[in-house]
C-alpha cells in the first residue's frame, strides 16, 4: 500500500508559458522573402548504405563457415536488397517533400506527402541545438540537426524539429543562425563576414571548461555495463549464427581451442573463459569510450550557452542555453567510486530524457577523476565551488538504517540461496554450495551500512543537494528555483517506521529528485525551507 499526494505547482517565471506576440508587418515581409531550403539528395545513398552495410558481415560469416549455399543466409540477403529498395524510394520522397527555413522569428519545417507536417518554432523558444554526424553521414559530407524547445508534449506529439540529411555546411550555418542576435548579422553581411567579426571581438571567443585526458581511459572498464555488454554481444552473435544455420564452431581455430580447454582442469578452464570474456569487455569499453569521447571539449559560448563537442566516428555537437540548466548530477558506480572517479551529467530542460548513455546530450564528461568532475561542476554552475562537496549533508534517522539492514541481511542471502539451489538442481553445483547463503550475511550488512552512510540532504545557497545509493551513488545539486512541486510517497513499512520519500519535482533531468526515508516532520520542514509556500497540504 502507498499513499501519494502532489502539492500544487506554484507558478514560476522560468516555467510560465509566454503568449506569442503578434508578428509585425515588416517581419511578415521578411519571412515571405526568406527562401526555403531542401535536404541534400545524397541522403538517399546514406539510407541505402545502412542496409547494405550489414550484408558484408553476413557474407563474411558464410565464408568462414564454408557454407556459401546456405538458404537462410541468402533469404536474409535478399530481404536486405528488397528493404534497401523500399528505403531508397522512401528517402527520395522525403527529399522531394521536405523543406525548411530560418527567419528572424521562427524556424519552420514542412514535410510529408500523404500526411503533411508543418512545424513553426519561435526562435526565442529554442533551448538546445544538437548536430550529429555518424560515419556514413561523414562519408557523404552530411549531418543531422535536432532542435529542442524544452517543452514536454503528450504522447504522440513531438516538440523537437529534426533535419536529417543536410550538408555539413548547412548544419553549421543553421546552428549559427539560431544564436541570439546572429540572424540579422548573417543575413546582412553573410556568414563568413559575421564569423570574422565574431572572432575579432574579444567577448565572442568561447571559454574552455574541460577537455579530454586520455589517462581517464583507465576508468572506462569500471562500469557495470562492461561484462553485461560483452555477454550481450556474445549471446546475440551466437543466436544470429544459429538462426542463420551457420556453425563457426566447426572451424579449425574453434576445434583447436576446444581441445586445449578440454585438457585442462574444469576450474582452470572456467577461469580462462571468464578471463577471456573480461578481456574482451575491457577492450570493448576502451574502444567505445574512444569512439564516443575522442576530441571532447566543453566550452562556454559568448551567447550564454554550453557547447559540447565529442566523437570519433560519430561526431556530436550540442549547445544548451545556460538559463535552462537547473543543476548537475554525479553518478558513481561502485567500481568507479572505489577508484575515485565519477560521471557528470547536467540537469537541464529541453534535453532528451530517453537517450541512452552513449548519446545522452546531458552527459557532460566521460568517467573522470572526482576532483576533475567537481571542478567541471563548479564551472558549469558558475559557482566558486561545487555545491555537491561544499554542502554539509544531514544524515537520516535510525529507522532508515534498520530498513537497509533488513534488506541486506535477508534479501541478499535469499538471492544467493536461490541461485545456489538452481545450480544444485541443474547439477552444476554440489549440494554443500547451499551453505554459502549464510556466509554472505556480513557482506549484506556492509552494503546496508554503506547505503545508510550514503543518504544525505542539505540546502546550500541556491541549491538543494541530495545523495543516495550504494551500487550506483547519485549526488545531485538542484537549483531551488527549479523546483516546481513536491511529492510525498509513503509505503506501509515506511508508515510503521515514521518515514516517507520526498521528491522534488522539476522540469529537468528525470523529472524529480528523490530523497528516500526522511522523517515526516523533518521532511516537511525541509521542503518548506527549500521552496517557501509550495508545500501546501503535503
Amino acid at each position: 500500500m502507498s499513499r501519494r499526494t502532489q502539492a500544487p505547482a506554484a507558478p514560476h517565471p522560468a516555467y510560465e508559458a509566454r503568449e506569442e506576440a503578434e508578428i509585425p508587418a515588416q517581419e511578415t515581409q521578411t519571412r515571405a522573402e526568406e527562401p526555403w531550403q531542401r535536404l541534400h539528395p545524397r541522403m538517399v545513398a546514406v539510407s541505402v548504405s545502412w542496409l547494405v552495410g550489414p550484408a558484408f558481415p553476413l557474407v563474411a560469416a558464410m565464408v568462414l563457415a564454408r557454407d556459401l549455399l546456405n538458404t537462410h543466409a541468402w533469404i536474409v540477403l535478399g530481404s536486405y536488397i528488397v528493404v534497401a529498395g523500399v528505403q531508397a524510394g522512401h528517402e527520395w520522397v522525403r527529399y522531394r517533400t521536405t523543406r525548411y527555413r530560418v527567419t528572424g522569428s521562427t524556424v519552420e519545417l514542412h514535410a510529408g506527402l500523404l500526411f503533411r507536417t508543418k512545424k513553426s518554432i519561435p526562435r526565442d523558444r529554442v533551448r538546445s541545438a544538437d548536430v550529429t554526424a555518424n560515419p556514413v553521414h561523414r562519408l557523404f559530407g552530411l549531418a543531422a540537426v535536432k532542435i529542442g524547445t524544452g517543452q514536454h508534449q503528450s504522447p504522440g506529439e513531438d516538440a523537437e524539429l529534426v533535419l536529417d540529411g543536410i550538408s555539413r555546411e548547412q548544419a553549421l550555418e543553421f546552428k549559427v543562425l539560431l544564436r541570439p542576435g546572429a540572424y540579422g548579422a548573417v543575413r546582412e553581411s553573410g556568414q563568413e563576414q559575421a564569423s570574422g567579426q565574431e572572432q575579432a571581438s574579444g567577448q565572442a571567443l568561447p571559454v574552455p571548461l574541460a577537455r579530454m585526458h586520455w589517462s581517464w581511459a583507465r576508468y572506462a572498464p569500471l562500469t557495470f555495463t562492461t561484462l553485461a555488454g560483452t555477454v550481450t554481444v556474445v549471446a546475440g552473435g551466437a543466436k544470429l549464427l544459429d538462426l542463420l544455420g551457420l556453425d563457426v564452431t566447426s572451424g579449425p581455430v574453434a576445434r583447436w581451442s576446444w581441445d586445449r580447454l578440454s585438457a585442462l582442469p574444469v576450474g582452470l578452464a572456467a577461469a580462462l573463459v571468464v578471463a577471456a570474456l573480461l578481456a574482451v569487455g575491457v577492450l570493448a569499453s576502451l574502444v567505445v569510450m574512444g569512439e564516443a569521447w575522442c576530441g571532447f571539449r566543453l566550452e562556454r559560448e559568448p551567447g550564454g550557452a554550453l557547447h559540447i563537442t565529442r566523437g570519433l566516428l560519430t561526431s556530436r555537437s550540442v549547445s544548451v542555453e545556460e538559463r535552462r540548466i537547473r543543476g548537475a548530477e554525479l553518478t558513481q558506480a561502485l567500481p568507479l567510486r572505489l577508484a575515485g572517479a565519477a560521471r557528470l551529467n547536467m540537469l537541464a530542460t529541453g534535453l532528451d530524457r530517453g537517450a541512452n548513455r552513449l548519446t545522452n546530450p546531458a552527459q557532460l564528461m566521460p568517467p573522470a577523476p572526482l576532483d576533475a568532475a567537481h571542478r567541471a561542476t563548479a564551472d558549469v554552475l558558475d559557482e566558486p565551488r561545487s555545491p555537491i562537496i561544499a554542502a554539509a549533508l544531514c544524515g537520516h534517522p535510525r529507522p532508515a538504517l534498520r530498513r537497509r539492514l533488513v534488506r541486506g541481511c535477508l534479501l541478499v542471502p535469499a538471492a544467493v540461496a536461490a541461485l545456489a539451489g538452481t545450480g544444485v538442481a541443474a547439477g552444476l553445483l554440489p549440494w554443500w554450495s547451499l551453505g554459502a547463503a549464510p556466509l554472505v550475511v556480513p557482506f549484506g550488512a556492509l552494503l546496508a551500512l554503506d547505503a545508510y552512510r550514503s543518504l544525505g540532504h542539505a540546502l546550500h545557497g541556491e541549491y538543494l543537494v541530495v545523495r543516495q545509493g550504494t551500487f550506483i551513488r547519485r549526488s545531485v545539486a538542484l537549483r531551488r528555483d527549479g523546483i516546481i512541486g513536491w511529492t510525498g510517497r509513503q509505503s506501509y513499512m515506511q508508515r510503521r517506521a515514521g518515514l516517507f520519500t520526498l521528491s522534488a519535482t522539476t522540469a529537468a533531468g528525470r523529472g524529480a529528485v528523490r530523497i528516500p526515508d526522511m522523517d515526516v516532520a523533518e521532511g516537511l520542514r525541509f521542503a518548506e525551507e527549500a521552496r517557501p509556500g509550495l508545500v501546501g497540504s503535503l
